[in-house]
């Protein structure tokens, strides 16, 4: 993909496609290596305000040369995948542009554009993917065209995962709003009318993302769900959530693997973005300095509130009785910002403490792992 420089003033967009890159890979080598059949699906496919003329810095680009990428590595091996890609797109000038791009591209990736909108489309993409596992991406441009019934059948697709751009601040920008048209788009976006509770939240935000998440696991059976924020480029607010669900345990362990770049990567991005703003307001240069392997104090402080909240949460876990490492894994590792390496010092931490025990635990072993017991003393 395009360094962040061809996405000035739009920093946001390249943390998405920053993570979907990087997740579609993930999901795409491991399903080529299990199912040998794989199906991306860009339910918004845009292009969208594109600076690049060959679409670089668009998620059609980018997902097409990922998924070439990943046919040619398992090819190599030996392991030669069906991979193929559906594009939806309902805007009939950025469709042509779709289908141009399209034909351009390397075939050894089977792709197929579908004009309309993406709710009409969901029975024909339904008998397109037919039984083969499918990474669905959902990216609208606002928080409509998605209706939580009207995507049941997307969310209920097995094998499958999904990921949602959770568009928090058009959400929060129209929660307060009275009108009764508004109300209802905001019934069939969350799928549920108890979305009015996030008005009296203390915290709307982690309020809003909570019950979406719950109608998406609701609605689609998913094992797991989770998500990652998006944080406005010059401010501590967050522009989007990227929600993700999935039956599968090793998927939320490889999102939260991804999340931990992209954390690195926003701070990189938003210091200078918000270096380059001081600069145009206040006509002086300043020093770029290199990045460093601290975090930024937002994410710091918000980690700060998720590791407490994942130890809770373990013990709540255990008090049901005890619990095999490789479970357990994936329930903590569904709070944002607590990764595989935090929930391995927590479990060791407690253990030196007395407070847990981890059966199987050998001498020398300095982590748990798949396989050992995680019970209360």
């Amino acid at each position: 993909m395009k360094p962040p420089a061809y996405y000035k003033k739009k920093e946001q967009t390249y943390l998405k496609h920053f993570f979907l890159e990087r997740y579609l890979e993930t999901v795409a080598f491991h399903i080529g290596y299990t199912h040998q059949q794989f199906v991306y699906v860009d339910c918004f496919s845009g292009p969208w305000q594109s600076a690049d003329e060959d679409l670089a810095d668009t998620s059609i680009r980018i997902a097409l040369d990922k998924l070439n990428y990943v046919h040619e590595a398992l090819t190599a091996q030996g392991r030669p995948p069906t991979i193929s890609a559906l594009f939806i797109e309902k805007d009939p000038g950025a469709f042509r542009t779709l289908q141009a791009a399209l034909e351009q591209h390397s075939h050894s990736i089977k792709t197929t554009a579908l004009p309309g909108a993406f709710e009409d489309n969901i029975p024909a993409i339904l008998e397109h993917v037919g039984r083969t596992f499918t990474f669905f991406f959902i990216d609208p441009r606002g928080w409509t065209g998605f209706a939580m019934d009207n995507i049941r059948p997307i969310l209920r697709h097995q094998p499958g995962e999904v990921m949602v751009n959770f568009m928090y601040d058009f959400v929060n920008r129209f929660v307060n709003y009275p009108a009764l048209a508004n109300e209802q788009s905001l019934d069939r976006f969350f799928g549920t009318t108890d979305w009015r509770d996030i008005r009296d939240a203390t915290d709307r935000e982690t309020a809003s993302i909570r019950k979406y998440l719950e109608q998406v696991r609701k609605v689609g059976g998913h094992t797991h769900v989770t998500s990652t924020r998006i944080l406005k480029p010059l401010h501590d607010r967050a522009y989007f959530h990227l929600a993700y669900a999935t039956r599968n345990p090793k998927g939320i362990i490889k999102f939260r693997d991804v999340e931990k770049q992209a954390v690195k990567e926003q701070d990189a991005v938003r210091a200078s973005a918000q270096r380059e703003n001081r600069e145009t307001r206040t006509g002086q240069s300043e020093l770029a300095f290199e990045a460093t392997q601290e975090l930024s104090s937002t994410i710091q402080q918000e980690r700060a509130q998720r590791l407490p909240e994942a130890e809770a949460r373990l013990f709540t876990l255990l008090k049901v009785g005890p619990v095999p490492y490789e479970k357990l894994q994936p329930l903590i590792l569904e709070l944002p910002l607590v990764w595989n390496t935090d929930f391995n010092a927590i479990l060791m931490r407690k253990y030196k403490e007395g407070h847990l025990r981890i059966d199987g635990l050998a001498p020398k072993q300095k982590v748990p792992k798949p396989g050992n017991i995680i019970r209360l003393p």
